[in-house]
């Protein structure tokens, strides 16, 4: 039985960690249903995952070594115990993943959309899937179910790399937003002092010459971020490293609109 999720769960969850600010309310105190609670929650079920994770694989090993009616049993139980953990774990990080983008500014709303129903297809899979586990009437059945996960999971894994890339040129858009306001209050006083001729504005307008061309580097950088990203598909085994270089690209877009 493969175990790529275990892999990318890990990935996940030190990327979805850099988004994460802190964390505090008081014992009285019950805290909404946000993305700070949703990622406790995929914490949570991921810890149970990496323990079920482990059983099985000592229950595995005692089946494949002893062949006994008893050992097949305790086998399917752990084997029955991860998968409903496993579908579970990429659950609440989808879930995570959507409560992350609506609490984040500057995403285009089509955009925001389009990923709502593409996260909310994928965690219904993943319910009706780990909801069916339990009516596995043999080890043999339980594997077939296990394979259905693992093809799956591409897509799940492509999905959450370009959530997580629309979630990053939100951020951006908020900055070139900011940028671009300052630069058409500061065109319109350069214009008014140009008008008034009491004053040389020629190092002013080089100025907001040099910041709209650092505008269109960035929003370069951005577009080949996202393209990178929407160019990737389900069957691609270089999802992680197509997906660190659109980090890279949004950085350096970062760096242009920051400077």
């Amino acid at each position: 039985m493969k175990h790529l999720p275990y892999v990318f769960l890990l990935s996940l969850f030190l990327i979805v960690y850099l988004f994460l600010p802190p964390i505090s309310f008081s014992q009285d105190e019950t805290p909404e249903f946000d993305f700070s609670r949703a990622y406790q929650d995929y914490l949570y079920t991921y810890s149970t995952y990496r323990e079920a994770h482990d059983n099985y694989i000592v229950a595995r090993e005692q089946y494949l070594n002893y062949k006994t009616l008893t050992a097949k049993t305790i086998a399917m139980e752990q084997t029955l115990d991860m998968l409903q953990k496993r579908d579970e774990t990429i659950r609440t990080y989808l879930t995570a993943l959507r409560m992350k983008m609506a609490e984040t500014t500057g995403i285009a709303d089509y955009k925001q959309n389009t990923i709502y129903l593409k996260l909310d297809s994928e965690v219904g899979w993943y319910i009706e899937h780990r909801d069916k586990l339990s009516s596995a009437a043999t080890l043999e059945d339980l594997l077939v179910n296990s394979e259905e996960a693992e093809d799956r999971f591409g897509k799940s894994q492509l999905l959450a790399y370009q959530a997580l890339g629309v979630i990053l040129e939100g951020k951006e858009n908020d900055l070139i937003n900011q940028m671009d306001e300052q630069i058409e209050a500061l065109k319109e006083k350069t214009s008014e002092i140009r008008e008034k001729g009491d004053k040389d504005t020629t190092t002013a307008e080089r100025w907001l010459l040099e910041a709209e061309n650092k505008l269109t580097r960035g929003q370069e950088k951005i577009d080949q971020a996202i393209n990178l990203l929407d160019e990737m598909k389900p069957q691609d085994r270089n999802k992680a490293k197509i997906y660190t270089r659109s980090q890279e690209l949004f950085q350096e877009s970062h760096l242009y609109l920051k400077e």
